[in-house]
Parts: C-alpha cells; structure tokens; sequence
C-alpha cells in the first residue's frame, strides 16, 4: 500500500511537471515601491539565475534582485476555501470534500492561513482567516449540502474580494481553492463577465477542480471550460475531475502552489500614482524565450516606511534625531488639527440658524437649490456603473451605510473615506485621513481640492468620473 501511495505521488509530481513543463505563469504580484515582490511558475520547475529572468513595469525596466523557491522563504499562504453547499452535490460526493479538505488543513504549516467560504442560495464565511486546524476542521465538518441554488459568481466575487485583505499578519500571498462544475443557477443578478473584469483587476489566483457529474452535456462543458479560463485568467490552476479522482485532484493543486518561485524586483523609476499597470515577466535560457504579466495597480504608501526609523538605532545621535522626528511630527499634527477646526467652526459674526419653528415660510428658494453630479465607475468591480448624488452641502463618501455614496464591494475604501464639499462657487473634496488615501486625476490629495467637470477620483481600487449635471 506505502509503495503504490509513492507511485501516485510521483506520477502527479510528473504529469504536473509534465504539463507545465515549457510554461512560465506569473501567478501574483505586490508593491511596495521602490520594491516588488512576484510569484510564478518557472519552466521545468528549475532553479533560474538572475539573468535569464527580466522584468518591466509599464515602459520602465526592473532590476530582478533575488529568486527563491517558495518552500525556501519561509513564508506561507492565506488560502481561502471556497466550498459549494447546493445540492447539486450528493452526500458521497460531498462527503469527498470534506475529507479532501481535512487532509488540506492537517497540511498547513504554521505560517499559513484559511478562511472558510460557502456559496449556495446565499454566500456566508463561516471561518475568517485562522491558524487555528482545529477551528477549520470543525467548520468544514459541519458543513452540509443544503441549497437549492448555486451562486456561483458571488462567491468568487466574495472570495476575491476577501483575498485582496491586507491585515497585519496575514501572508502576502494568496490562492482560492474550489470545486465547482462552474455553473450558476442563481438570480443574483452577477454575471460572469462581471467575476472577469473583477479578477482582471484584482489578482488573486484561483485553483480550481472541475466536477461535473454524468451525463455531461453541453451546458457542463461550457460550465468547466469558463472555470478553466478564469483560473488561467487568475494566475492559478484548473483540473477536471471525477468521483474516483477527486482526492488526487487537491492533491495536485496542492503540490502546485508549494512548486512556484518569489522573485524579488527594484524599480526605483516606478511610481504610485494609483494606475493599473502592466507587469510583464520574460524567461530565456539562451534556446527559448516564454513570457508572461499581469496589471497592478500601483497605489501609494498608505503610511510612513518604518524603515526610516530602524528599532535598533543606538547612540546619541540616533536618540537626537528620534526627538527632532516625533516633535516635528507633534508640530505638524498640531497645525493640522488647528487647521481643520477653523475649518468646521463657524466665523464668530456669522448669524445662526433660526429654530425650526420660527423659520420664515418664505425661504429664499437658492438655500433649497442641490448641486446635482453623476459619479460614473471607470475602474473597478461596477464599471460603468452610475451614482446621482444631490449635494446641498456636503456628502460622504465610503463603505459605511450612512455615506450618501456606499462603495461597500471595494475593501480597500475606507468607511467614511472622502467628503464632497459645496461652497458658494465650487465644490471641493477632501479626504477623511483613508487608509490608502485619495487621488484626484492619479495624484494623492492632503488638502481640500475643488473638483472641475470630468475629474477622475481614485478610492481604493474604485476610479469614479465626476460630471456636474449643469455642465
């Protein structure tokens, strides 16, 4: 028995190897400039010197500074299992998964994560990322075949949403993990197309196992044949499956994210200036030449580089200018708070408000009058997607469900995140401290910025084109 389990384990070594053996994939990528961090498959699976590997972002040369096997840096996964509880299923089939699953999480190495994700009638997340086997274990096992529909779509779109978190702690890279006959019956009302543009944008690799159950007629092969090409979209990987198969079939996904390589990269010509752009990776030997990209958005520097301050600075010198630092930041903090409360406190003549009750029935129709602007999404989730916003003083704008504008899918806005201010000539926006920031036209703003027709706004990942309904 121990030797047909190694004769297993080598053939899937080698039909993986086999398949992706003339294939370079990037698989994802992250920023933080003037550094990036890459991740792929190389041909053969074979350790590449520095030199047979070059890098662009956008029209700007990389320098490629380091390549590591991924068993050898140390880090791990935040993987997200994505996990099918319609009835499409049957219980032995079901049953299957789960025990794929456990076999997965008894696998994880301490520095790796997992959340759990089901999609039937309606997407939960019964498990947010955990190191915690036990918790995982327990969640899967309790699972159950139950809904009458397959909502397919929203829990990737759920899924990649939840892959592009960035909390502290959790690994940089990411990897979906799903089975799925890539049908949805649902009437969600999210379509296919709507999960490509999402995946184009945000990279989070997806490993999917095809499964569909006999007879397989046309409508399951157009089902796993769209699975296979948003995972090859995604930079991950798609097998076909059978009942008789489908343990082997994790197993295999599996091996194929341990067997990928990090590519370290400088660019010290590359900026933040919230684009997509598009990261191109070319691979020779001297005999064959591969290539292969994808688009990152390259966002600024939420907050300051703590290497500036390094913890282990000693001497005099250094504890000096640790003092100048934290007081000079203590002054600006200073002026900046004074600013912004000459900014809500009103001037000391002005007149105030009269009480509801004693307010003349003859209002001056100007105060009544709306500033009326169409946001229109250019990138992101809802392209092409329009928001009316009646402005008669100001608005708010970010995932809180008070905001006048609610952008809750892009999880990279902050909850109230920028505000829409209306003066007497102009209308202005400012940005409410946001974790990532506000740009205006690719460049972060720090002060109130009036706002001119077709002006393109950056939140998060989410680009709106401003247009004033006057104009």
């Amino acid at each position: 028995m121990r030797l047909l389990c190694l004769l297993l384990c080598g053939l899937l070594s080698g039909l993986a190897q086999g398949q992706e053996a003339a294939e370079l994939r990037v698989i994802q990528a992250r920023a933080d400039l003037p550094n990036l961090t890459i991740w792929a498959h190389l041909p053969n699976d074979t350790p590449s010197e520095a030199g047979q590997i070059s890098v662009s972002v956008g029209e700007r040369p990389a320098t490629v500074t380091r390549i590591d096997h991924f068993r050898q840096t140390g880090q791990g996964v935040a993987y997200i299992f994505l996990v099918d509880i319609s009835k499409s299923l049957n219980p032995r089939q079901f049953a299957q998964i789960q025990r794929a699953l456990h076999q997965w999480v008894d696998g994880m190495s301490d520095d790796d994560r997992a959340a759990l994700m089901t999609f039937g009638g309606e997407v939960k997340q019964p498990v947010d990322f955990t190191a915690d086997h036990d918790r995982l274990n327990a969640a899967v096992e309790a699972l159950a075949p139950t809904d009458m529909e397959t909502s397919l779509y929203r829990g990737l779109s759920a899924a990649i949403n939840l892959g592009r978190r960035q909390d502290e702690g959790l690994p940089d890279r990411r990897a979906i993990v799903m089975l799925s006959d890539g049908i949805d019956d649902s009437t969600a009302g999210m379509s296919v197309e709507d999960v490509f543009r999402q995946s184009r944008e945000y990279r989070v690799p997806i490993y999917s196992i095809g499964f569909a159950s006999d007879p397989v007629n046309e409508r399951k092969r157009e089902g796993l044949k769209v699975l296979g090409l948003l995972s090859r979209q995604s930079g991950g990987y798609f097998v076909q499956a059978n009942a008789a198969s489908l343990d082997d079939a994790y197993r295999l996904q599996q091996q194929r994210i341990i067997q990928a390589y990090r590519i370290g990269v400088a660019c010290a010509a590359c900026e933040a200036n919230g684009q997509l752009q598009p990261i191109n990776v070319t691979w020779s030997d001297g005999r064959s030449t591969l290539n292969d990209g994808l688009e990152l958005r390259l966002l600024p520097k939420a907050a300051p580089d703590k290497a500036l301050f390094p913890e282990k600075m000693v001497g005099n010198q250094g504890q000096a200018i640790l003092v100048f630092a934290g007081g000079l930041l203590l002054f600006f903090a200073a002026l900046i708070w004074l600013y912004r409360q000459r900014l809500v406190r009103p001037p000391a003549d002005a007149p105030q408000p009269l009480p509801e009750s004693k307010k003349s029935s003859a209002q001056s129709p100007k105060s009544e009058n709306r500033l009326t602007v169409r946001l229109t999404t250019v990138a992101g989730l809802h392209k092409g997607k329009s928001h009316q916003l009646d402005i008669k003083e100001r608005a708010l704008l970010g995932r809180a469900g008070d905001c006048e504008l609610t952008l809750e899918d892009d999880v990279e806005i902050s909850g109230h995140h920028a505000l829409l201010l209306r003066t007497a000539s102009k209308l202005i926006i400012r940005d409410l401290n946001s974790t990532n920031g506000t740009l205006v036209n690719g460049v972060p703003i720090h002060n109130d910025y009036p706002l001119r027709n077709g002006d393109l706004l950056l939140l998060g990942r989410t680009e709106l084109r401003i247009e004033f309904a006057d104009s």
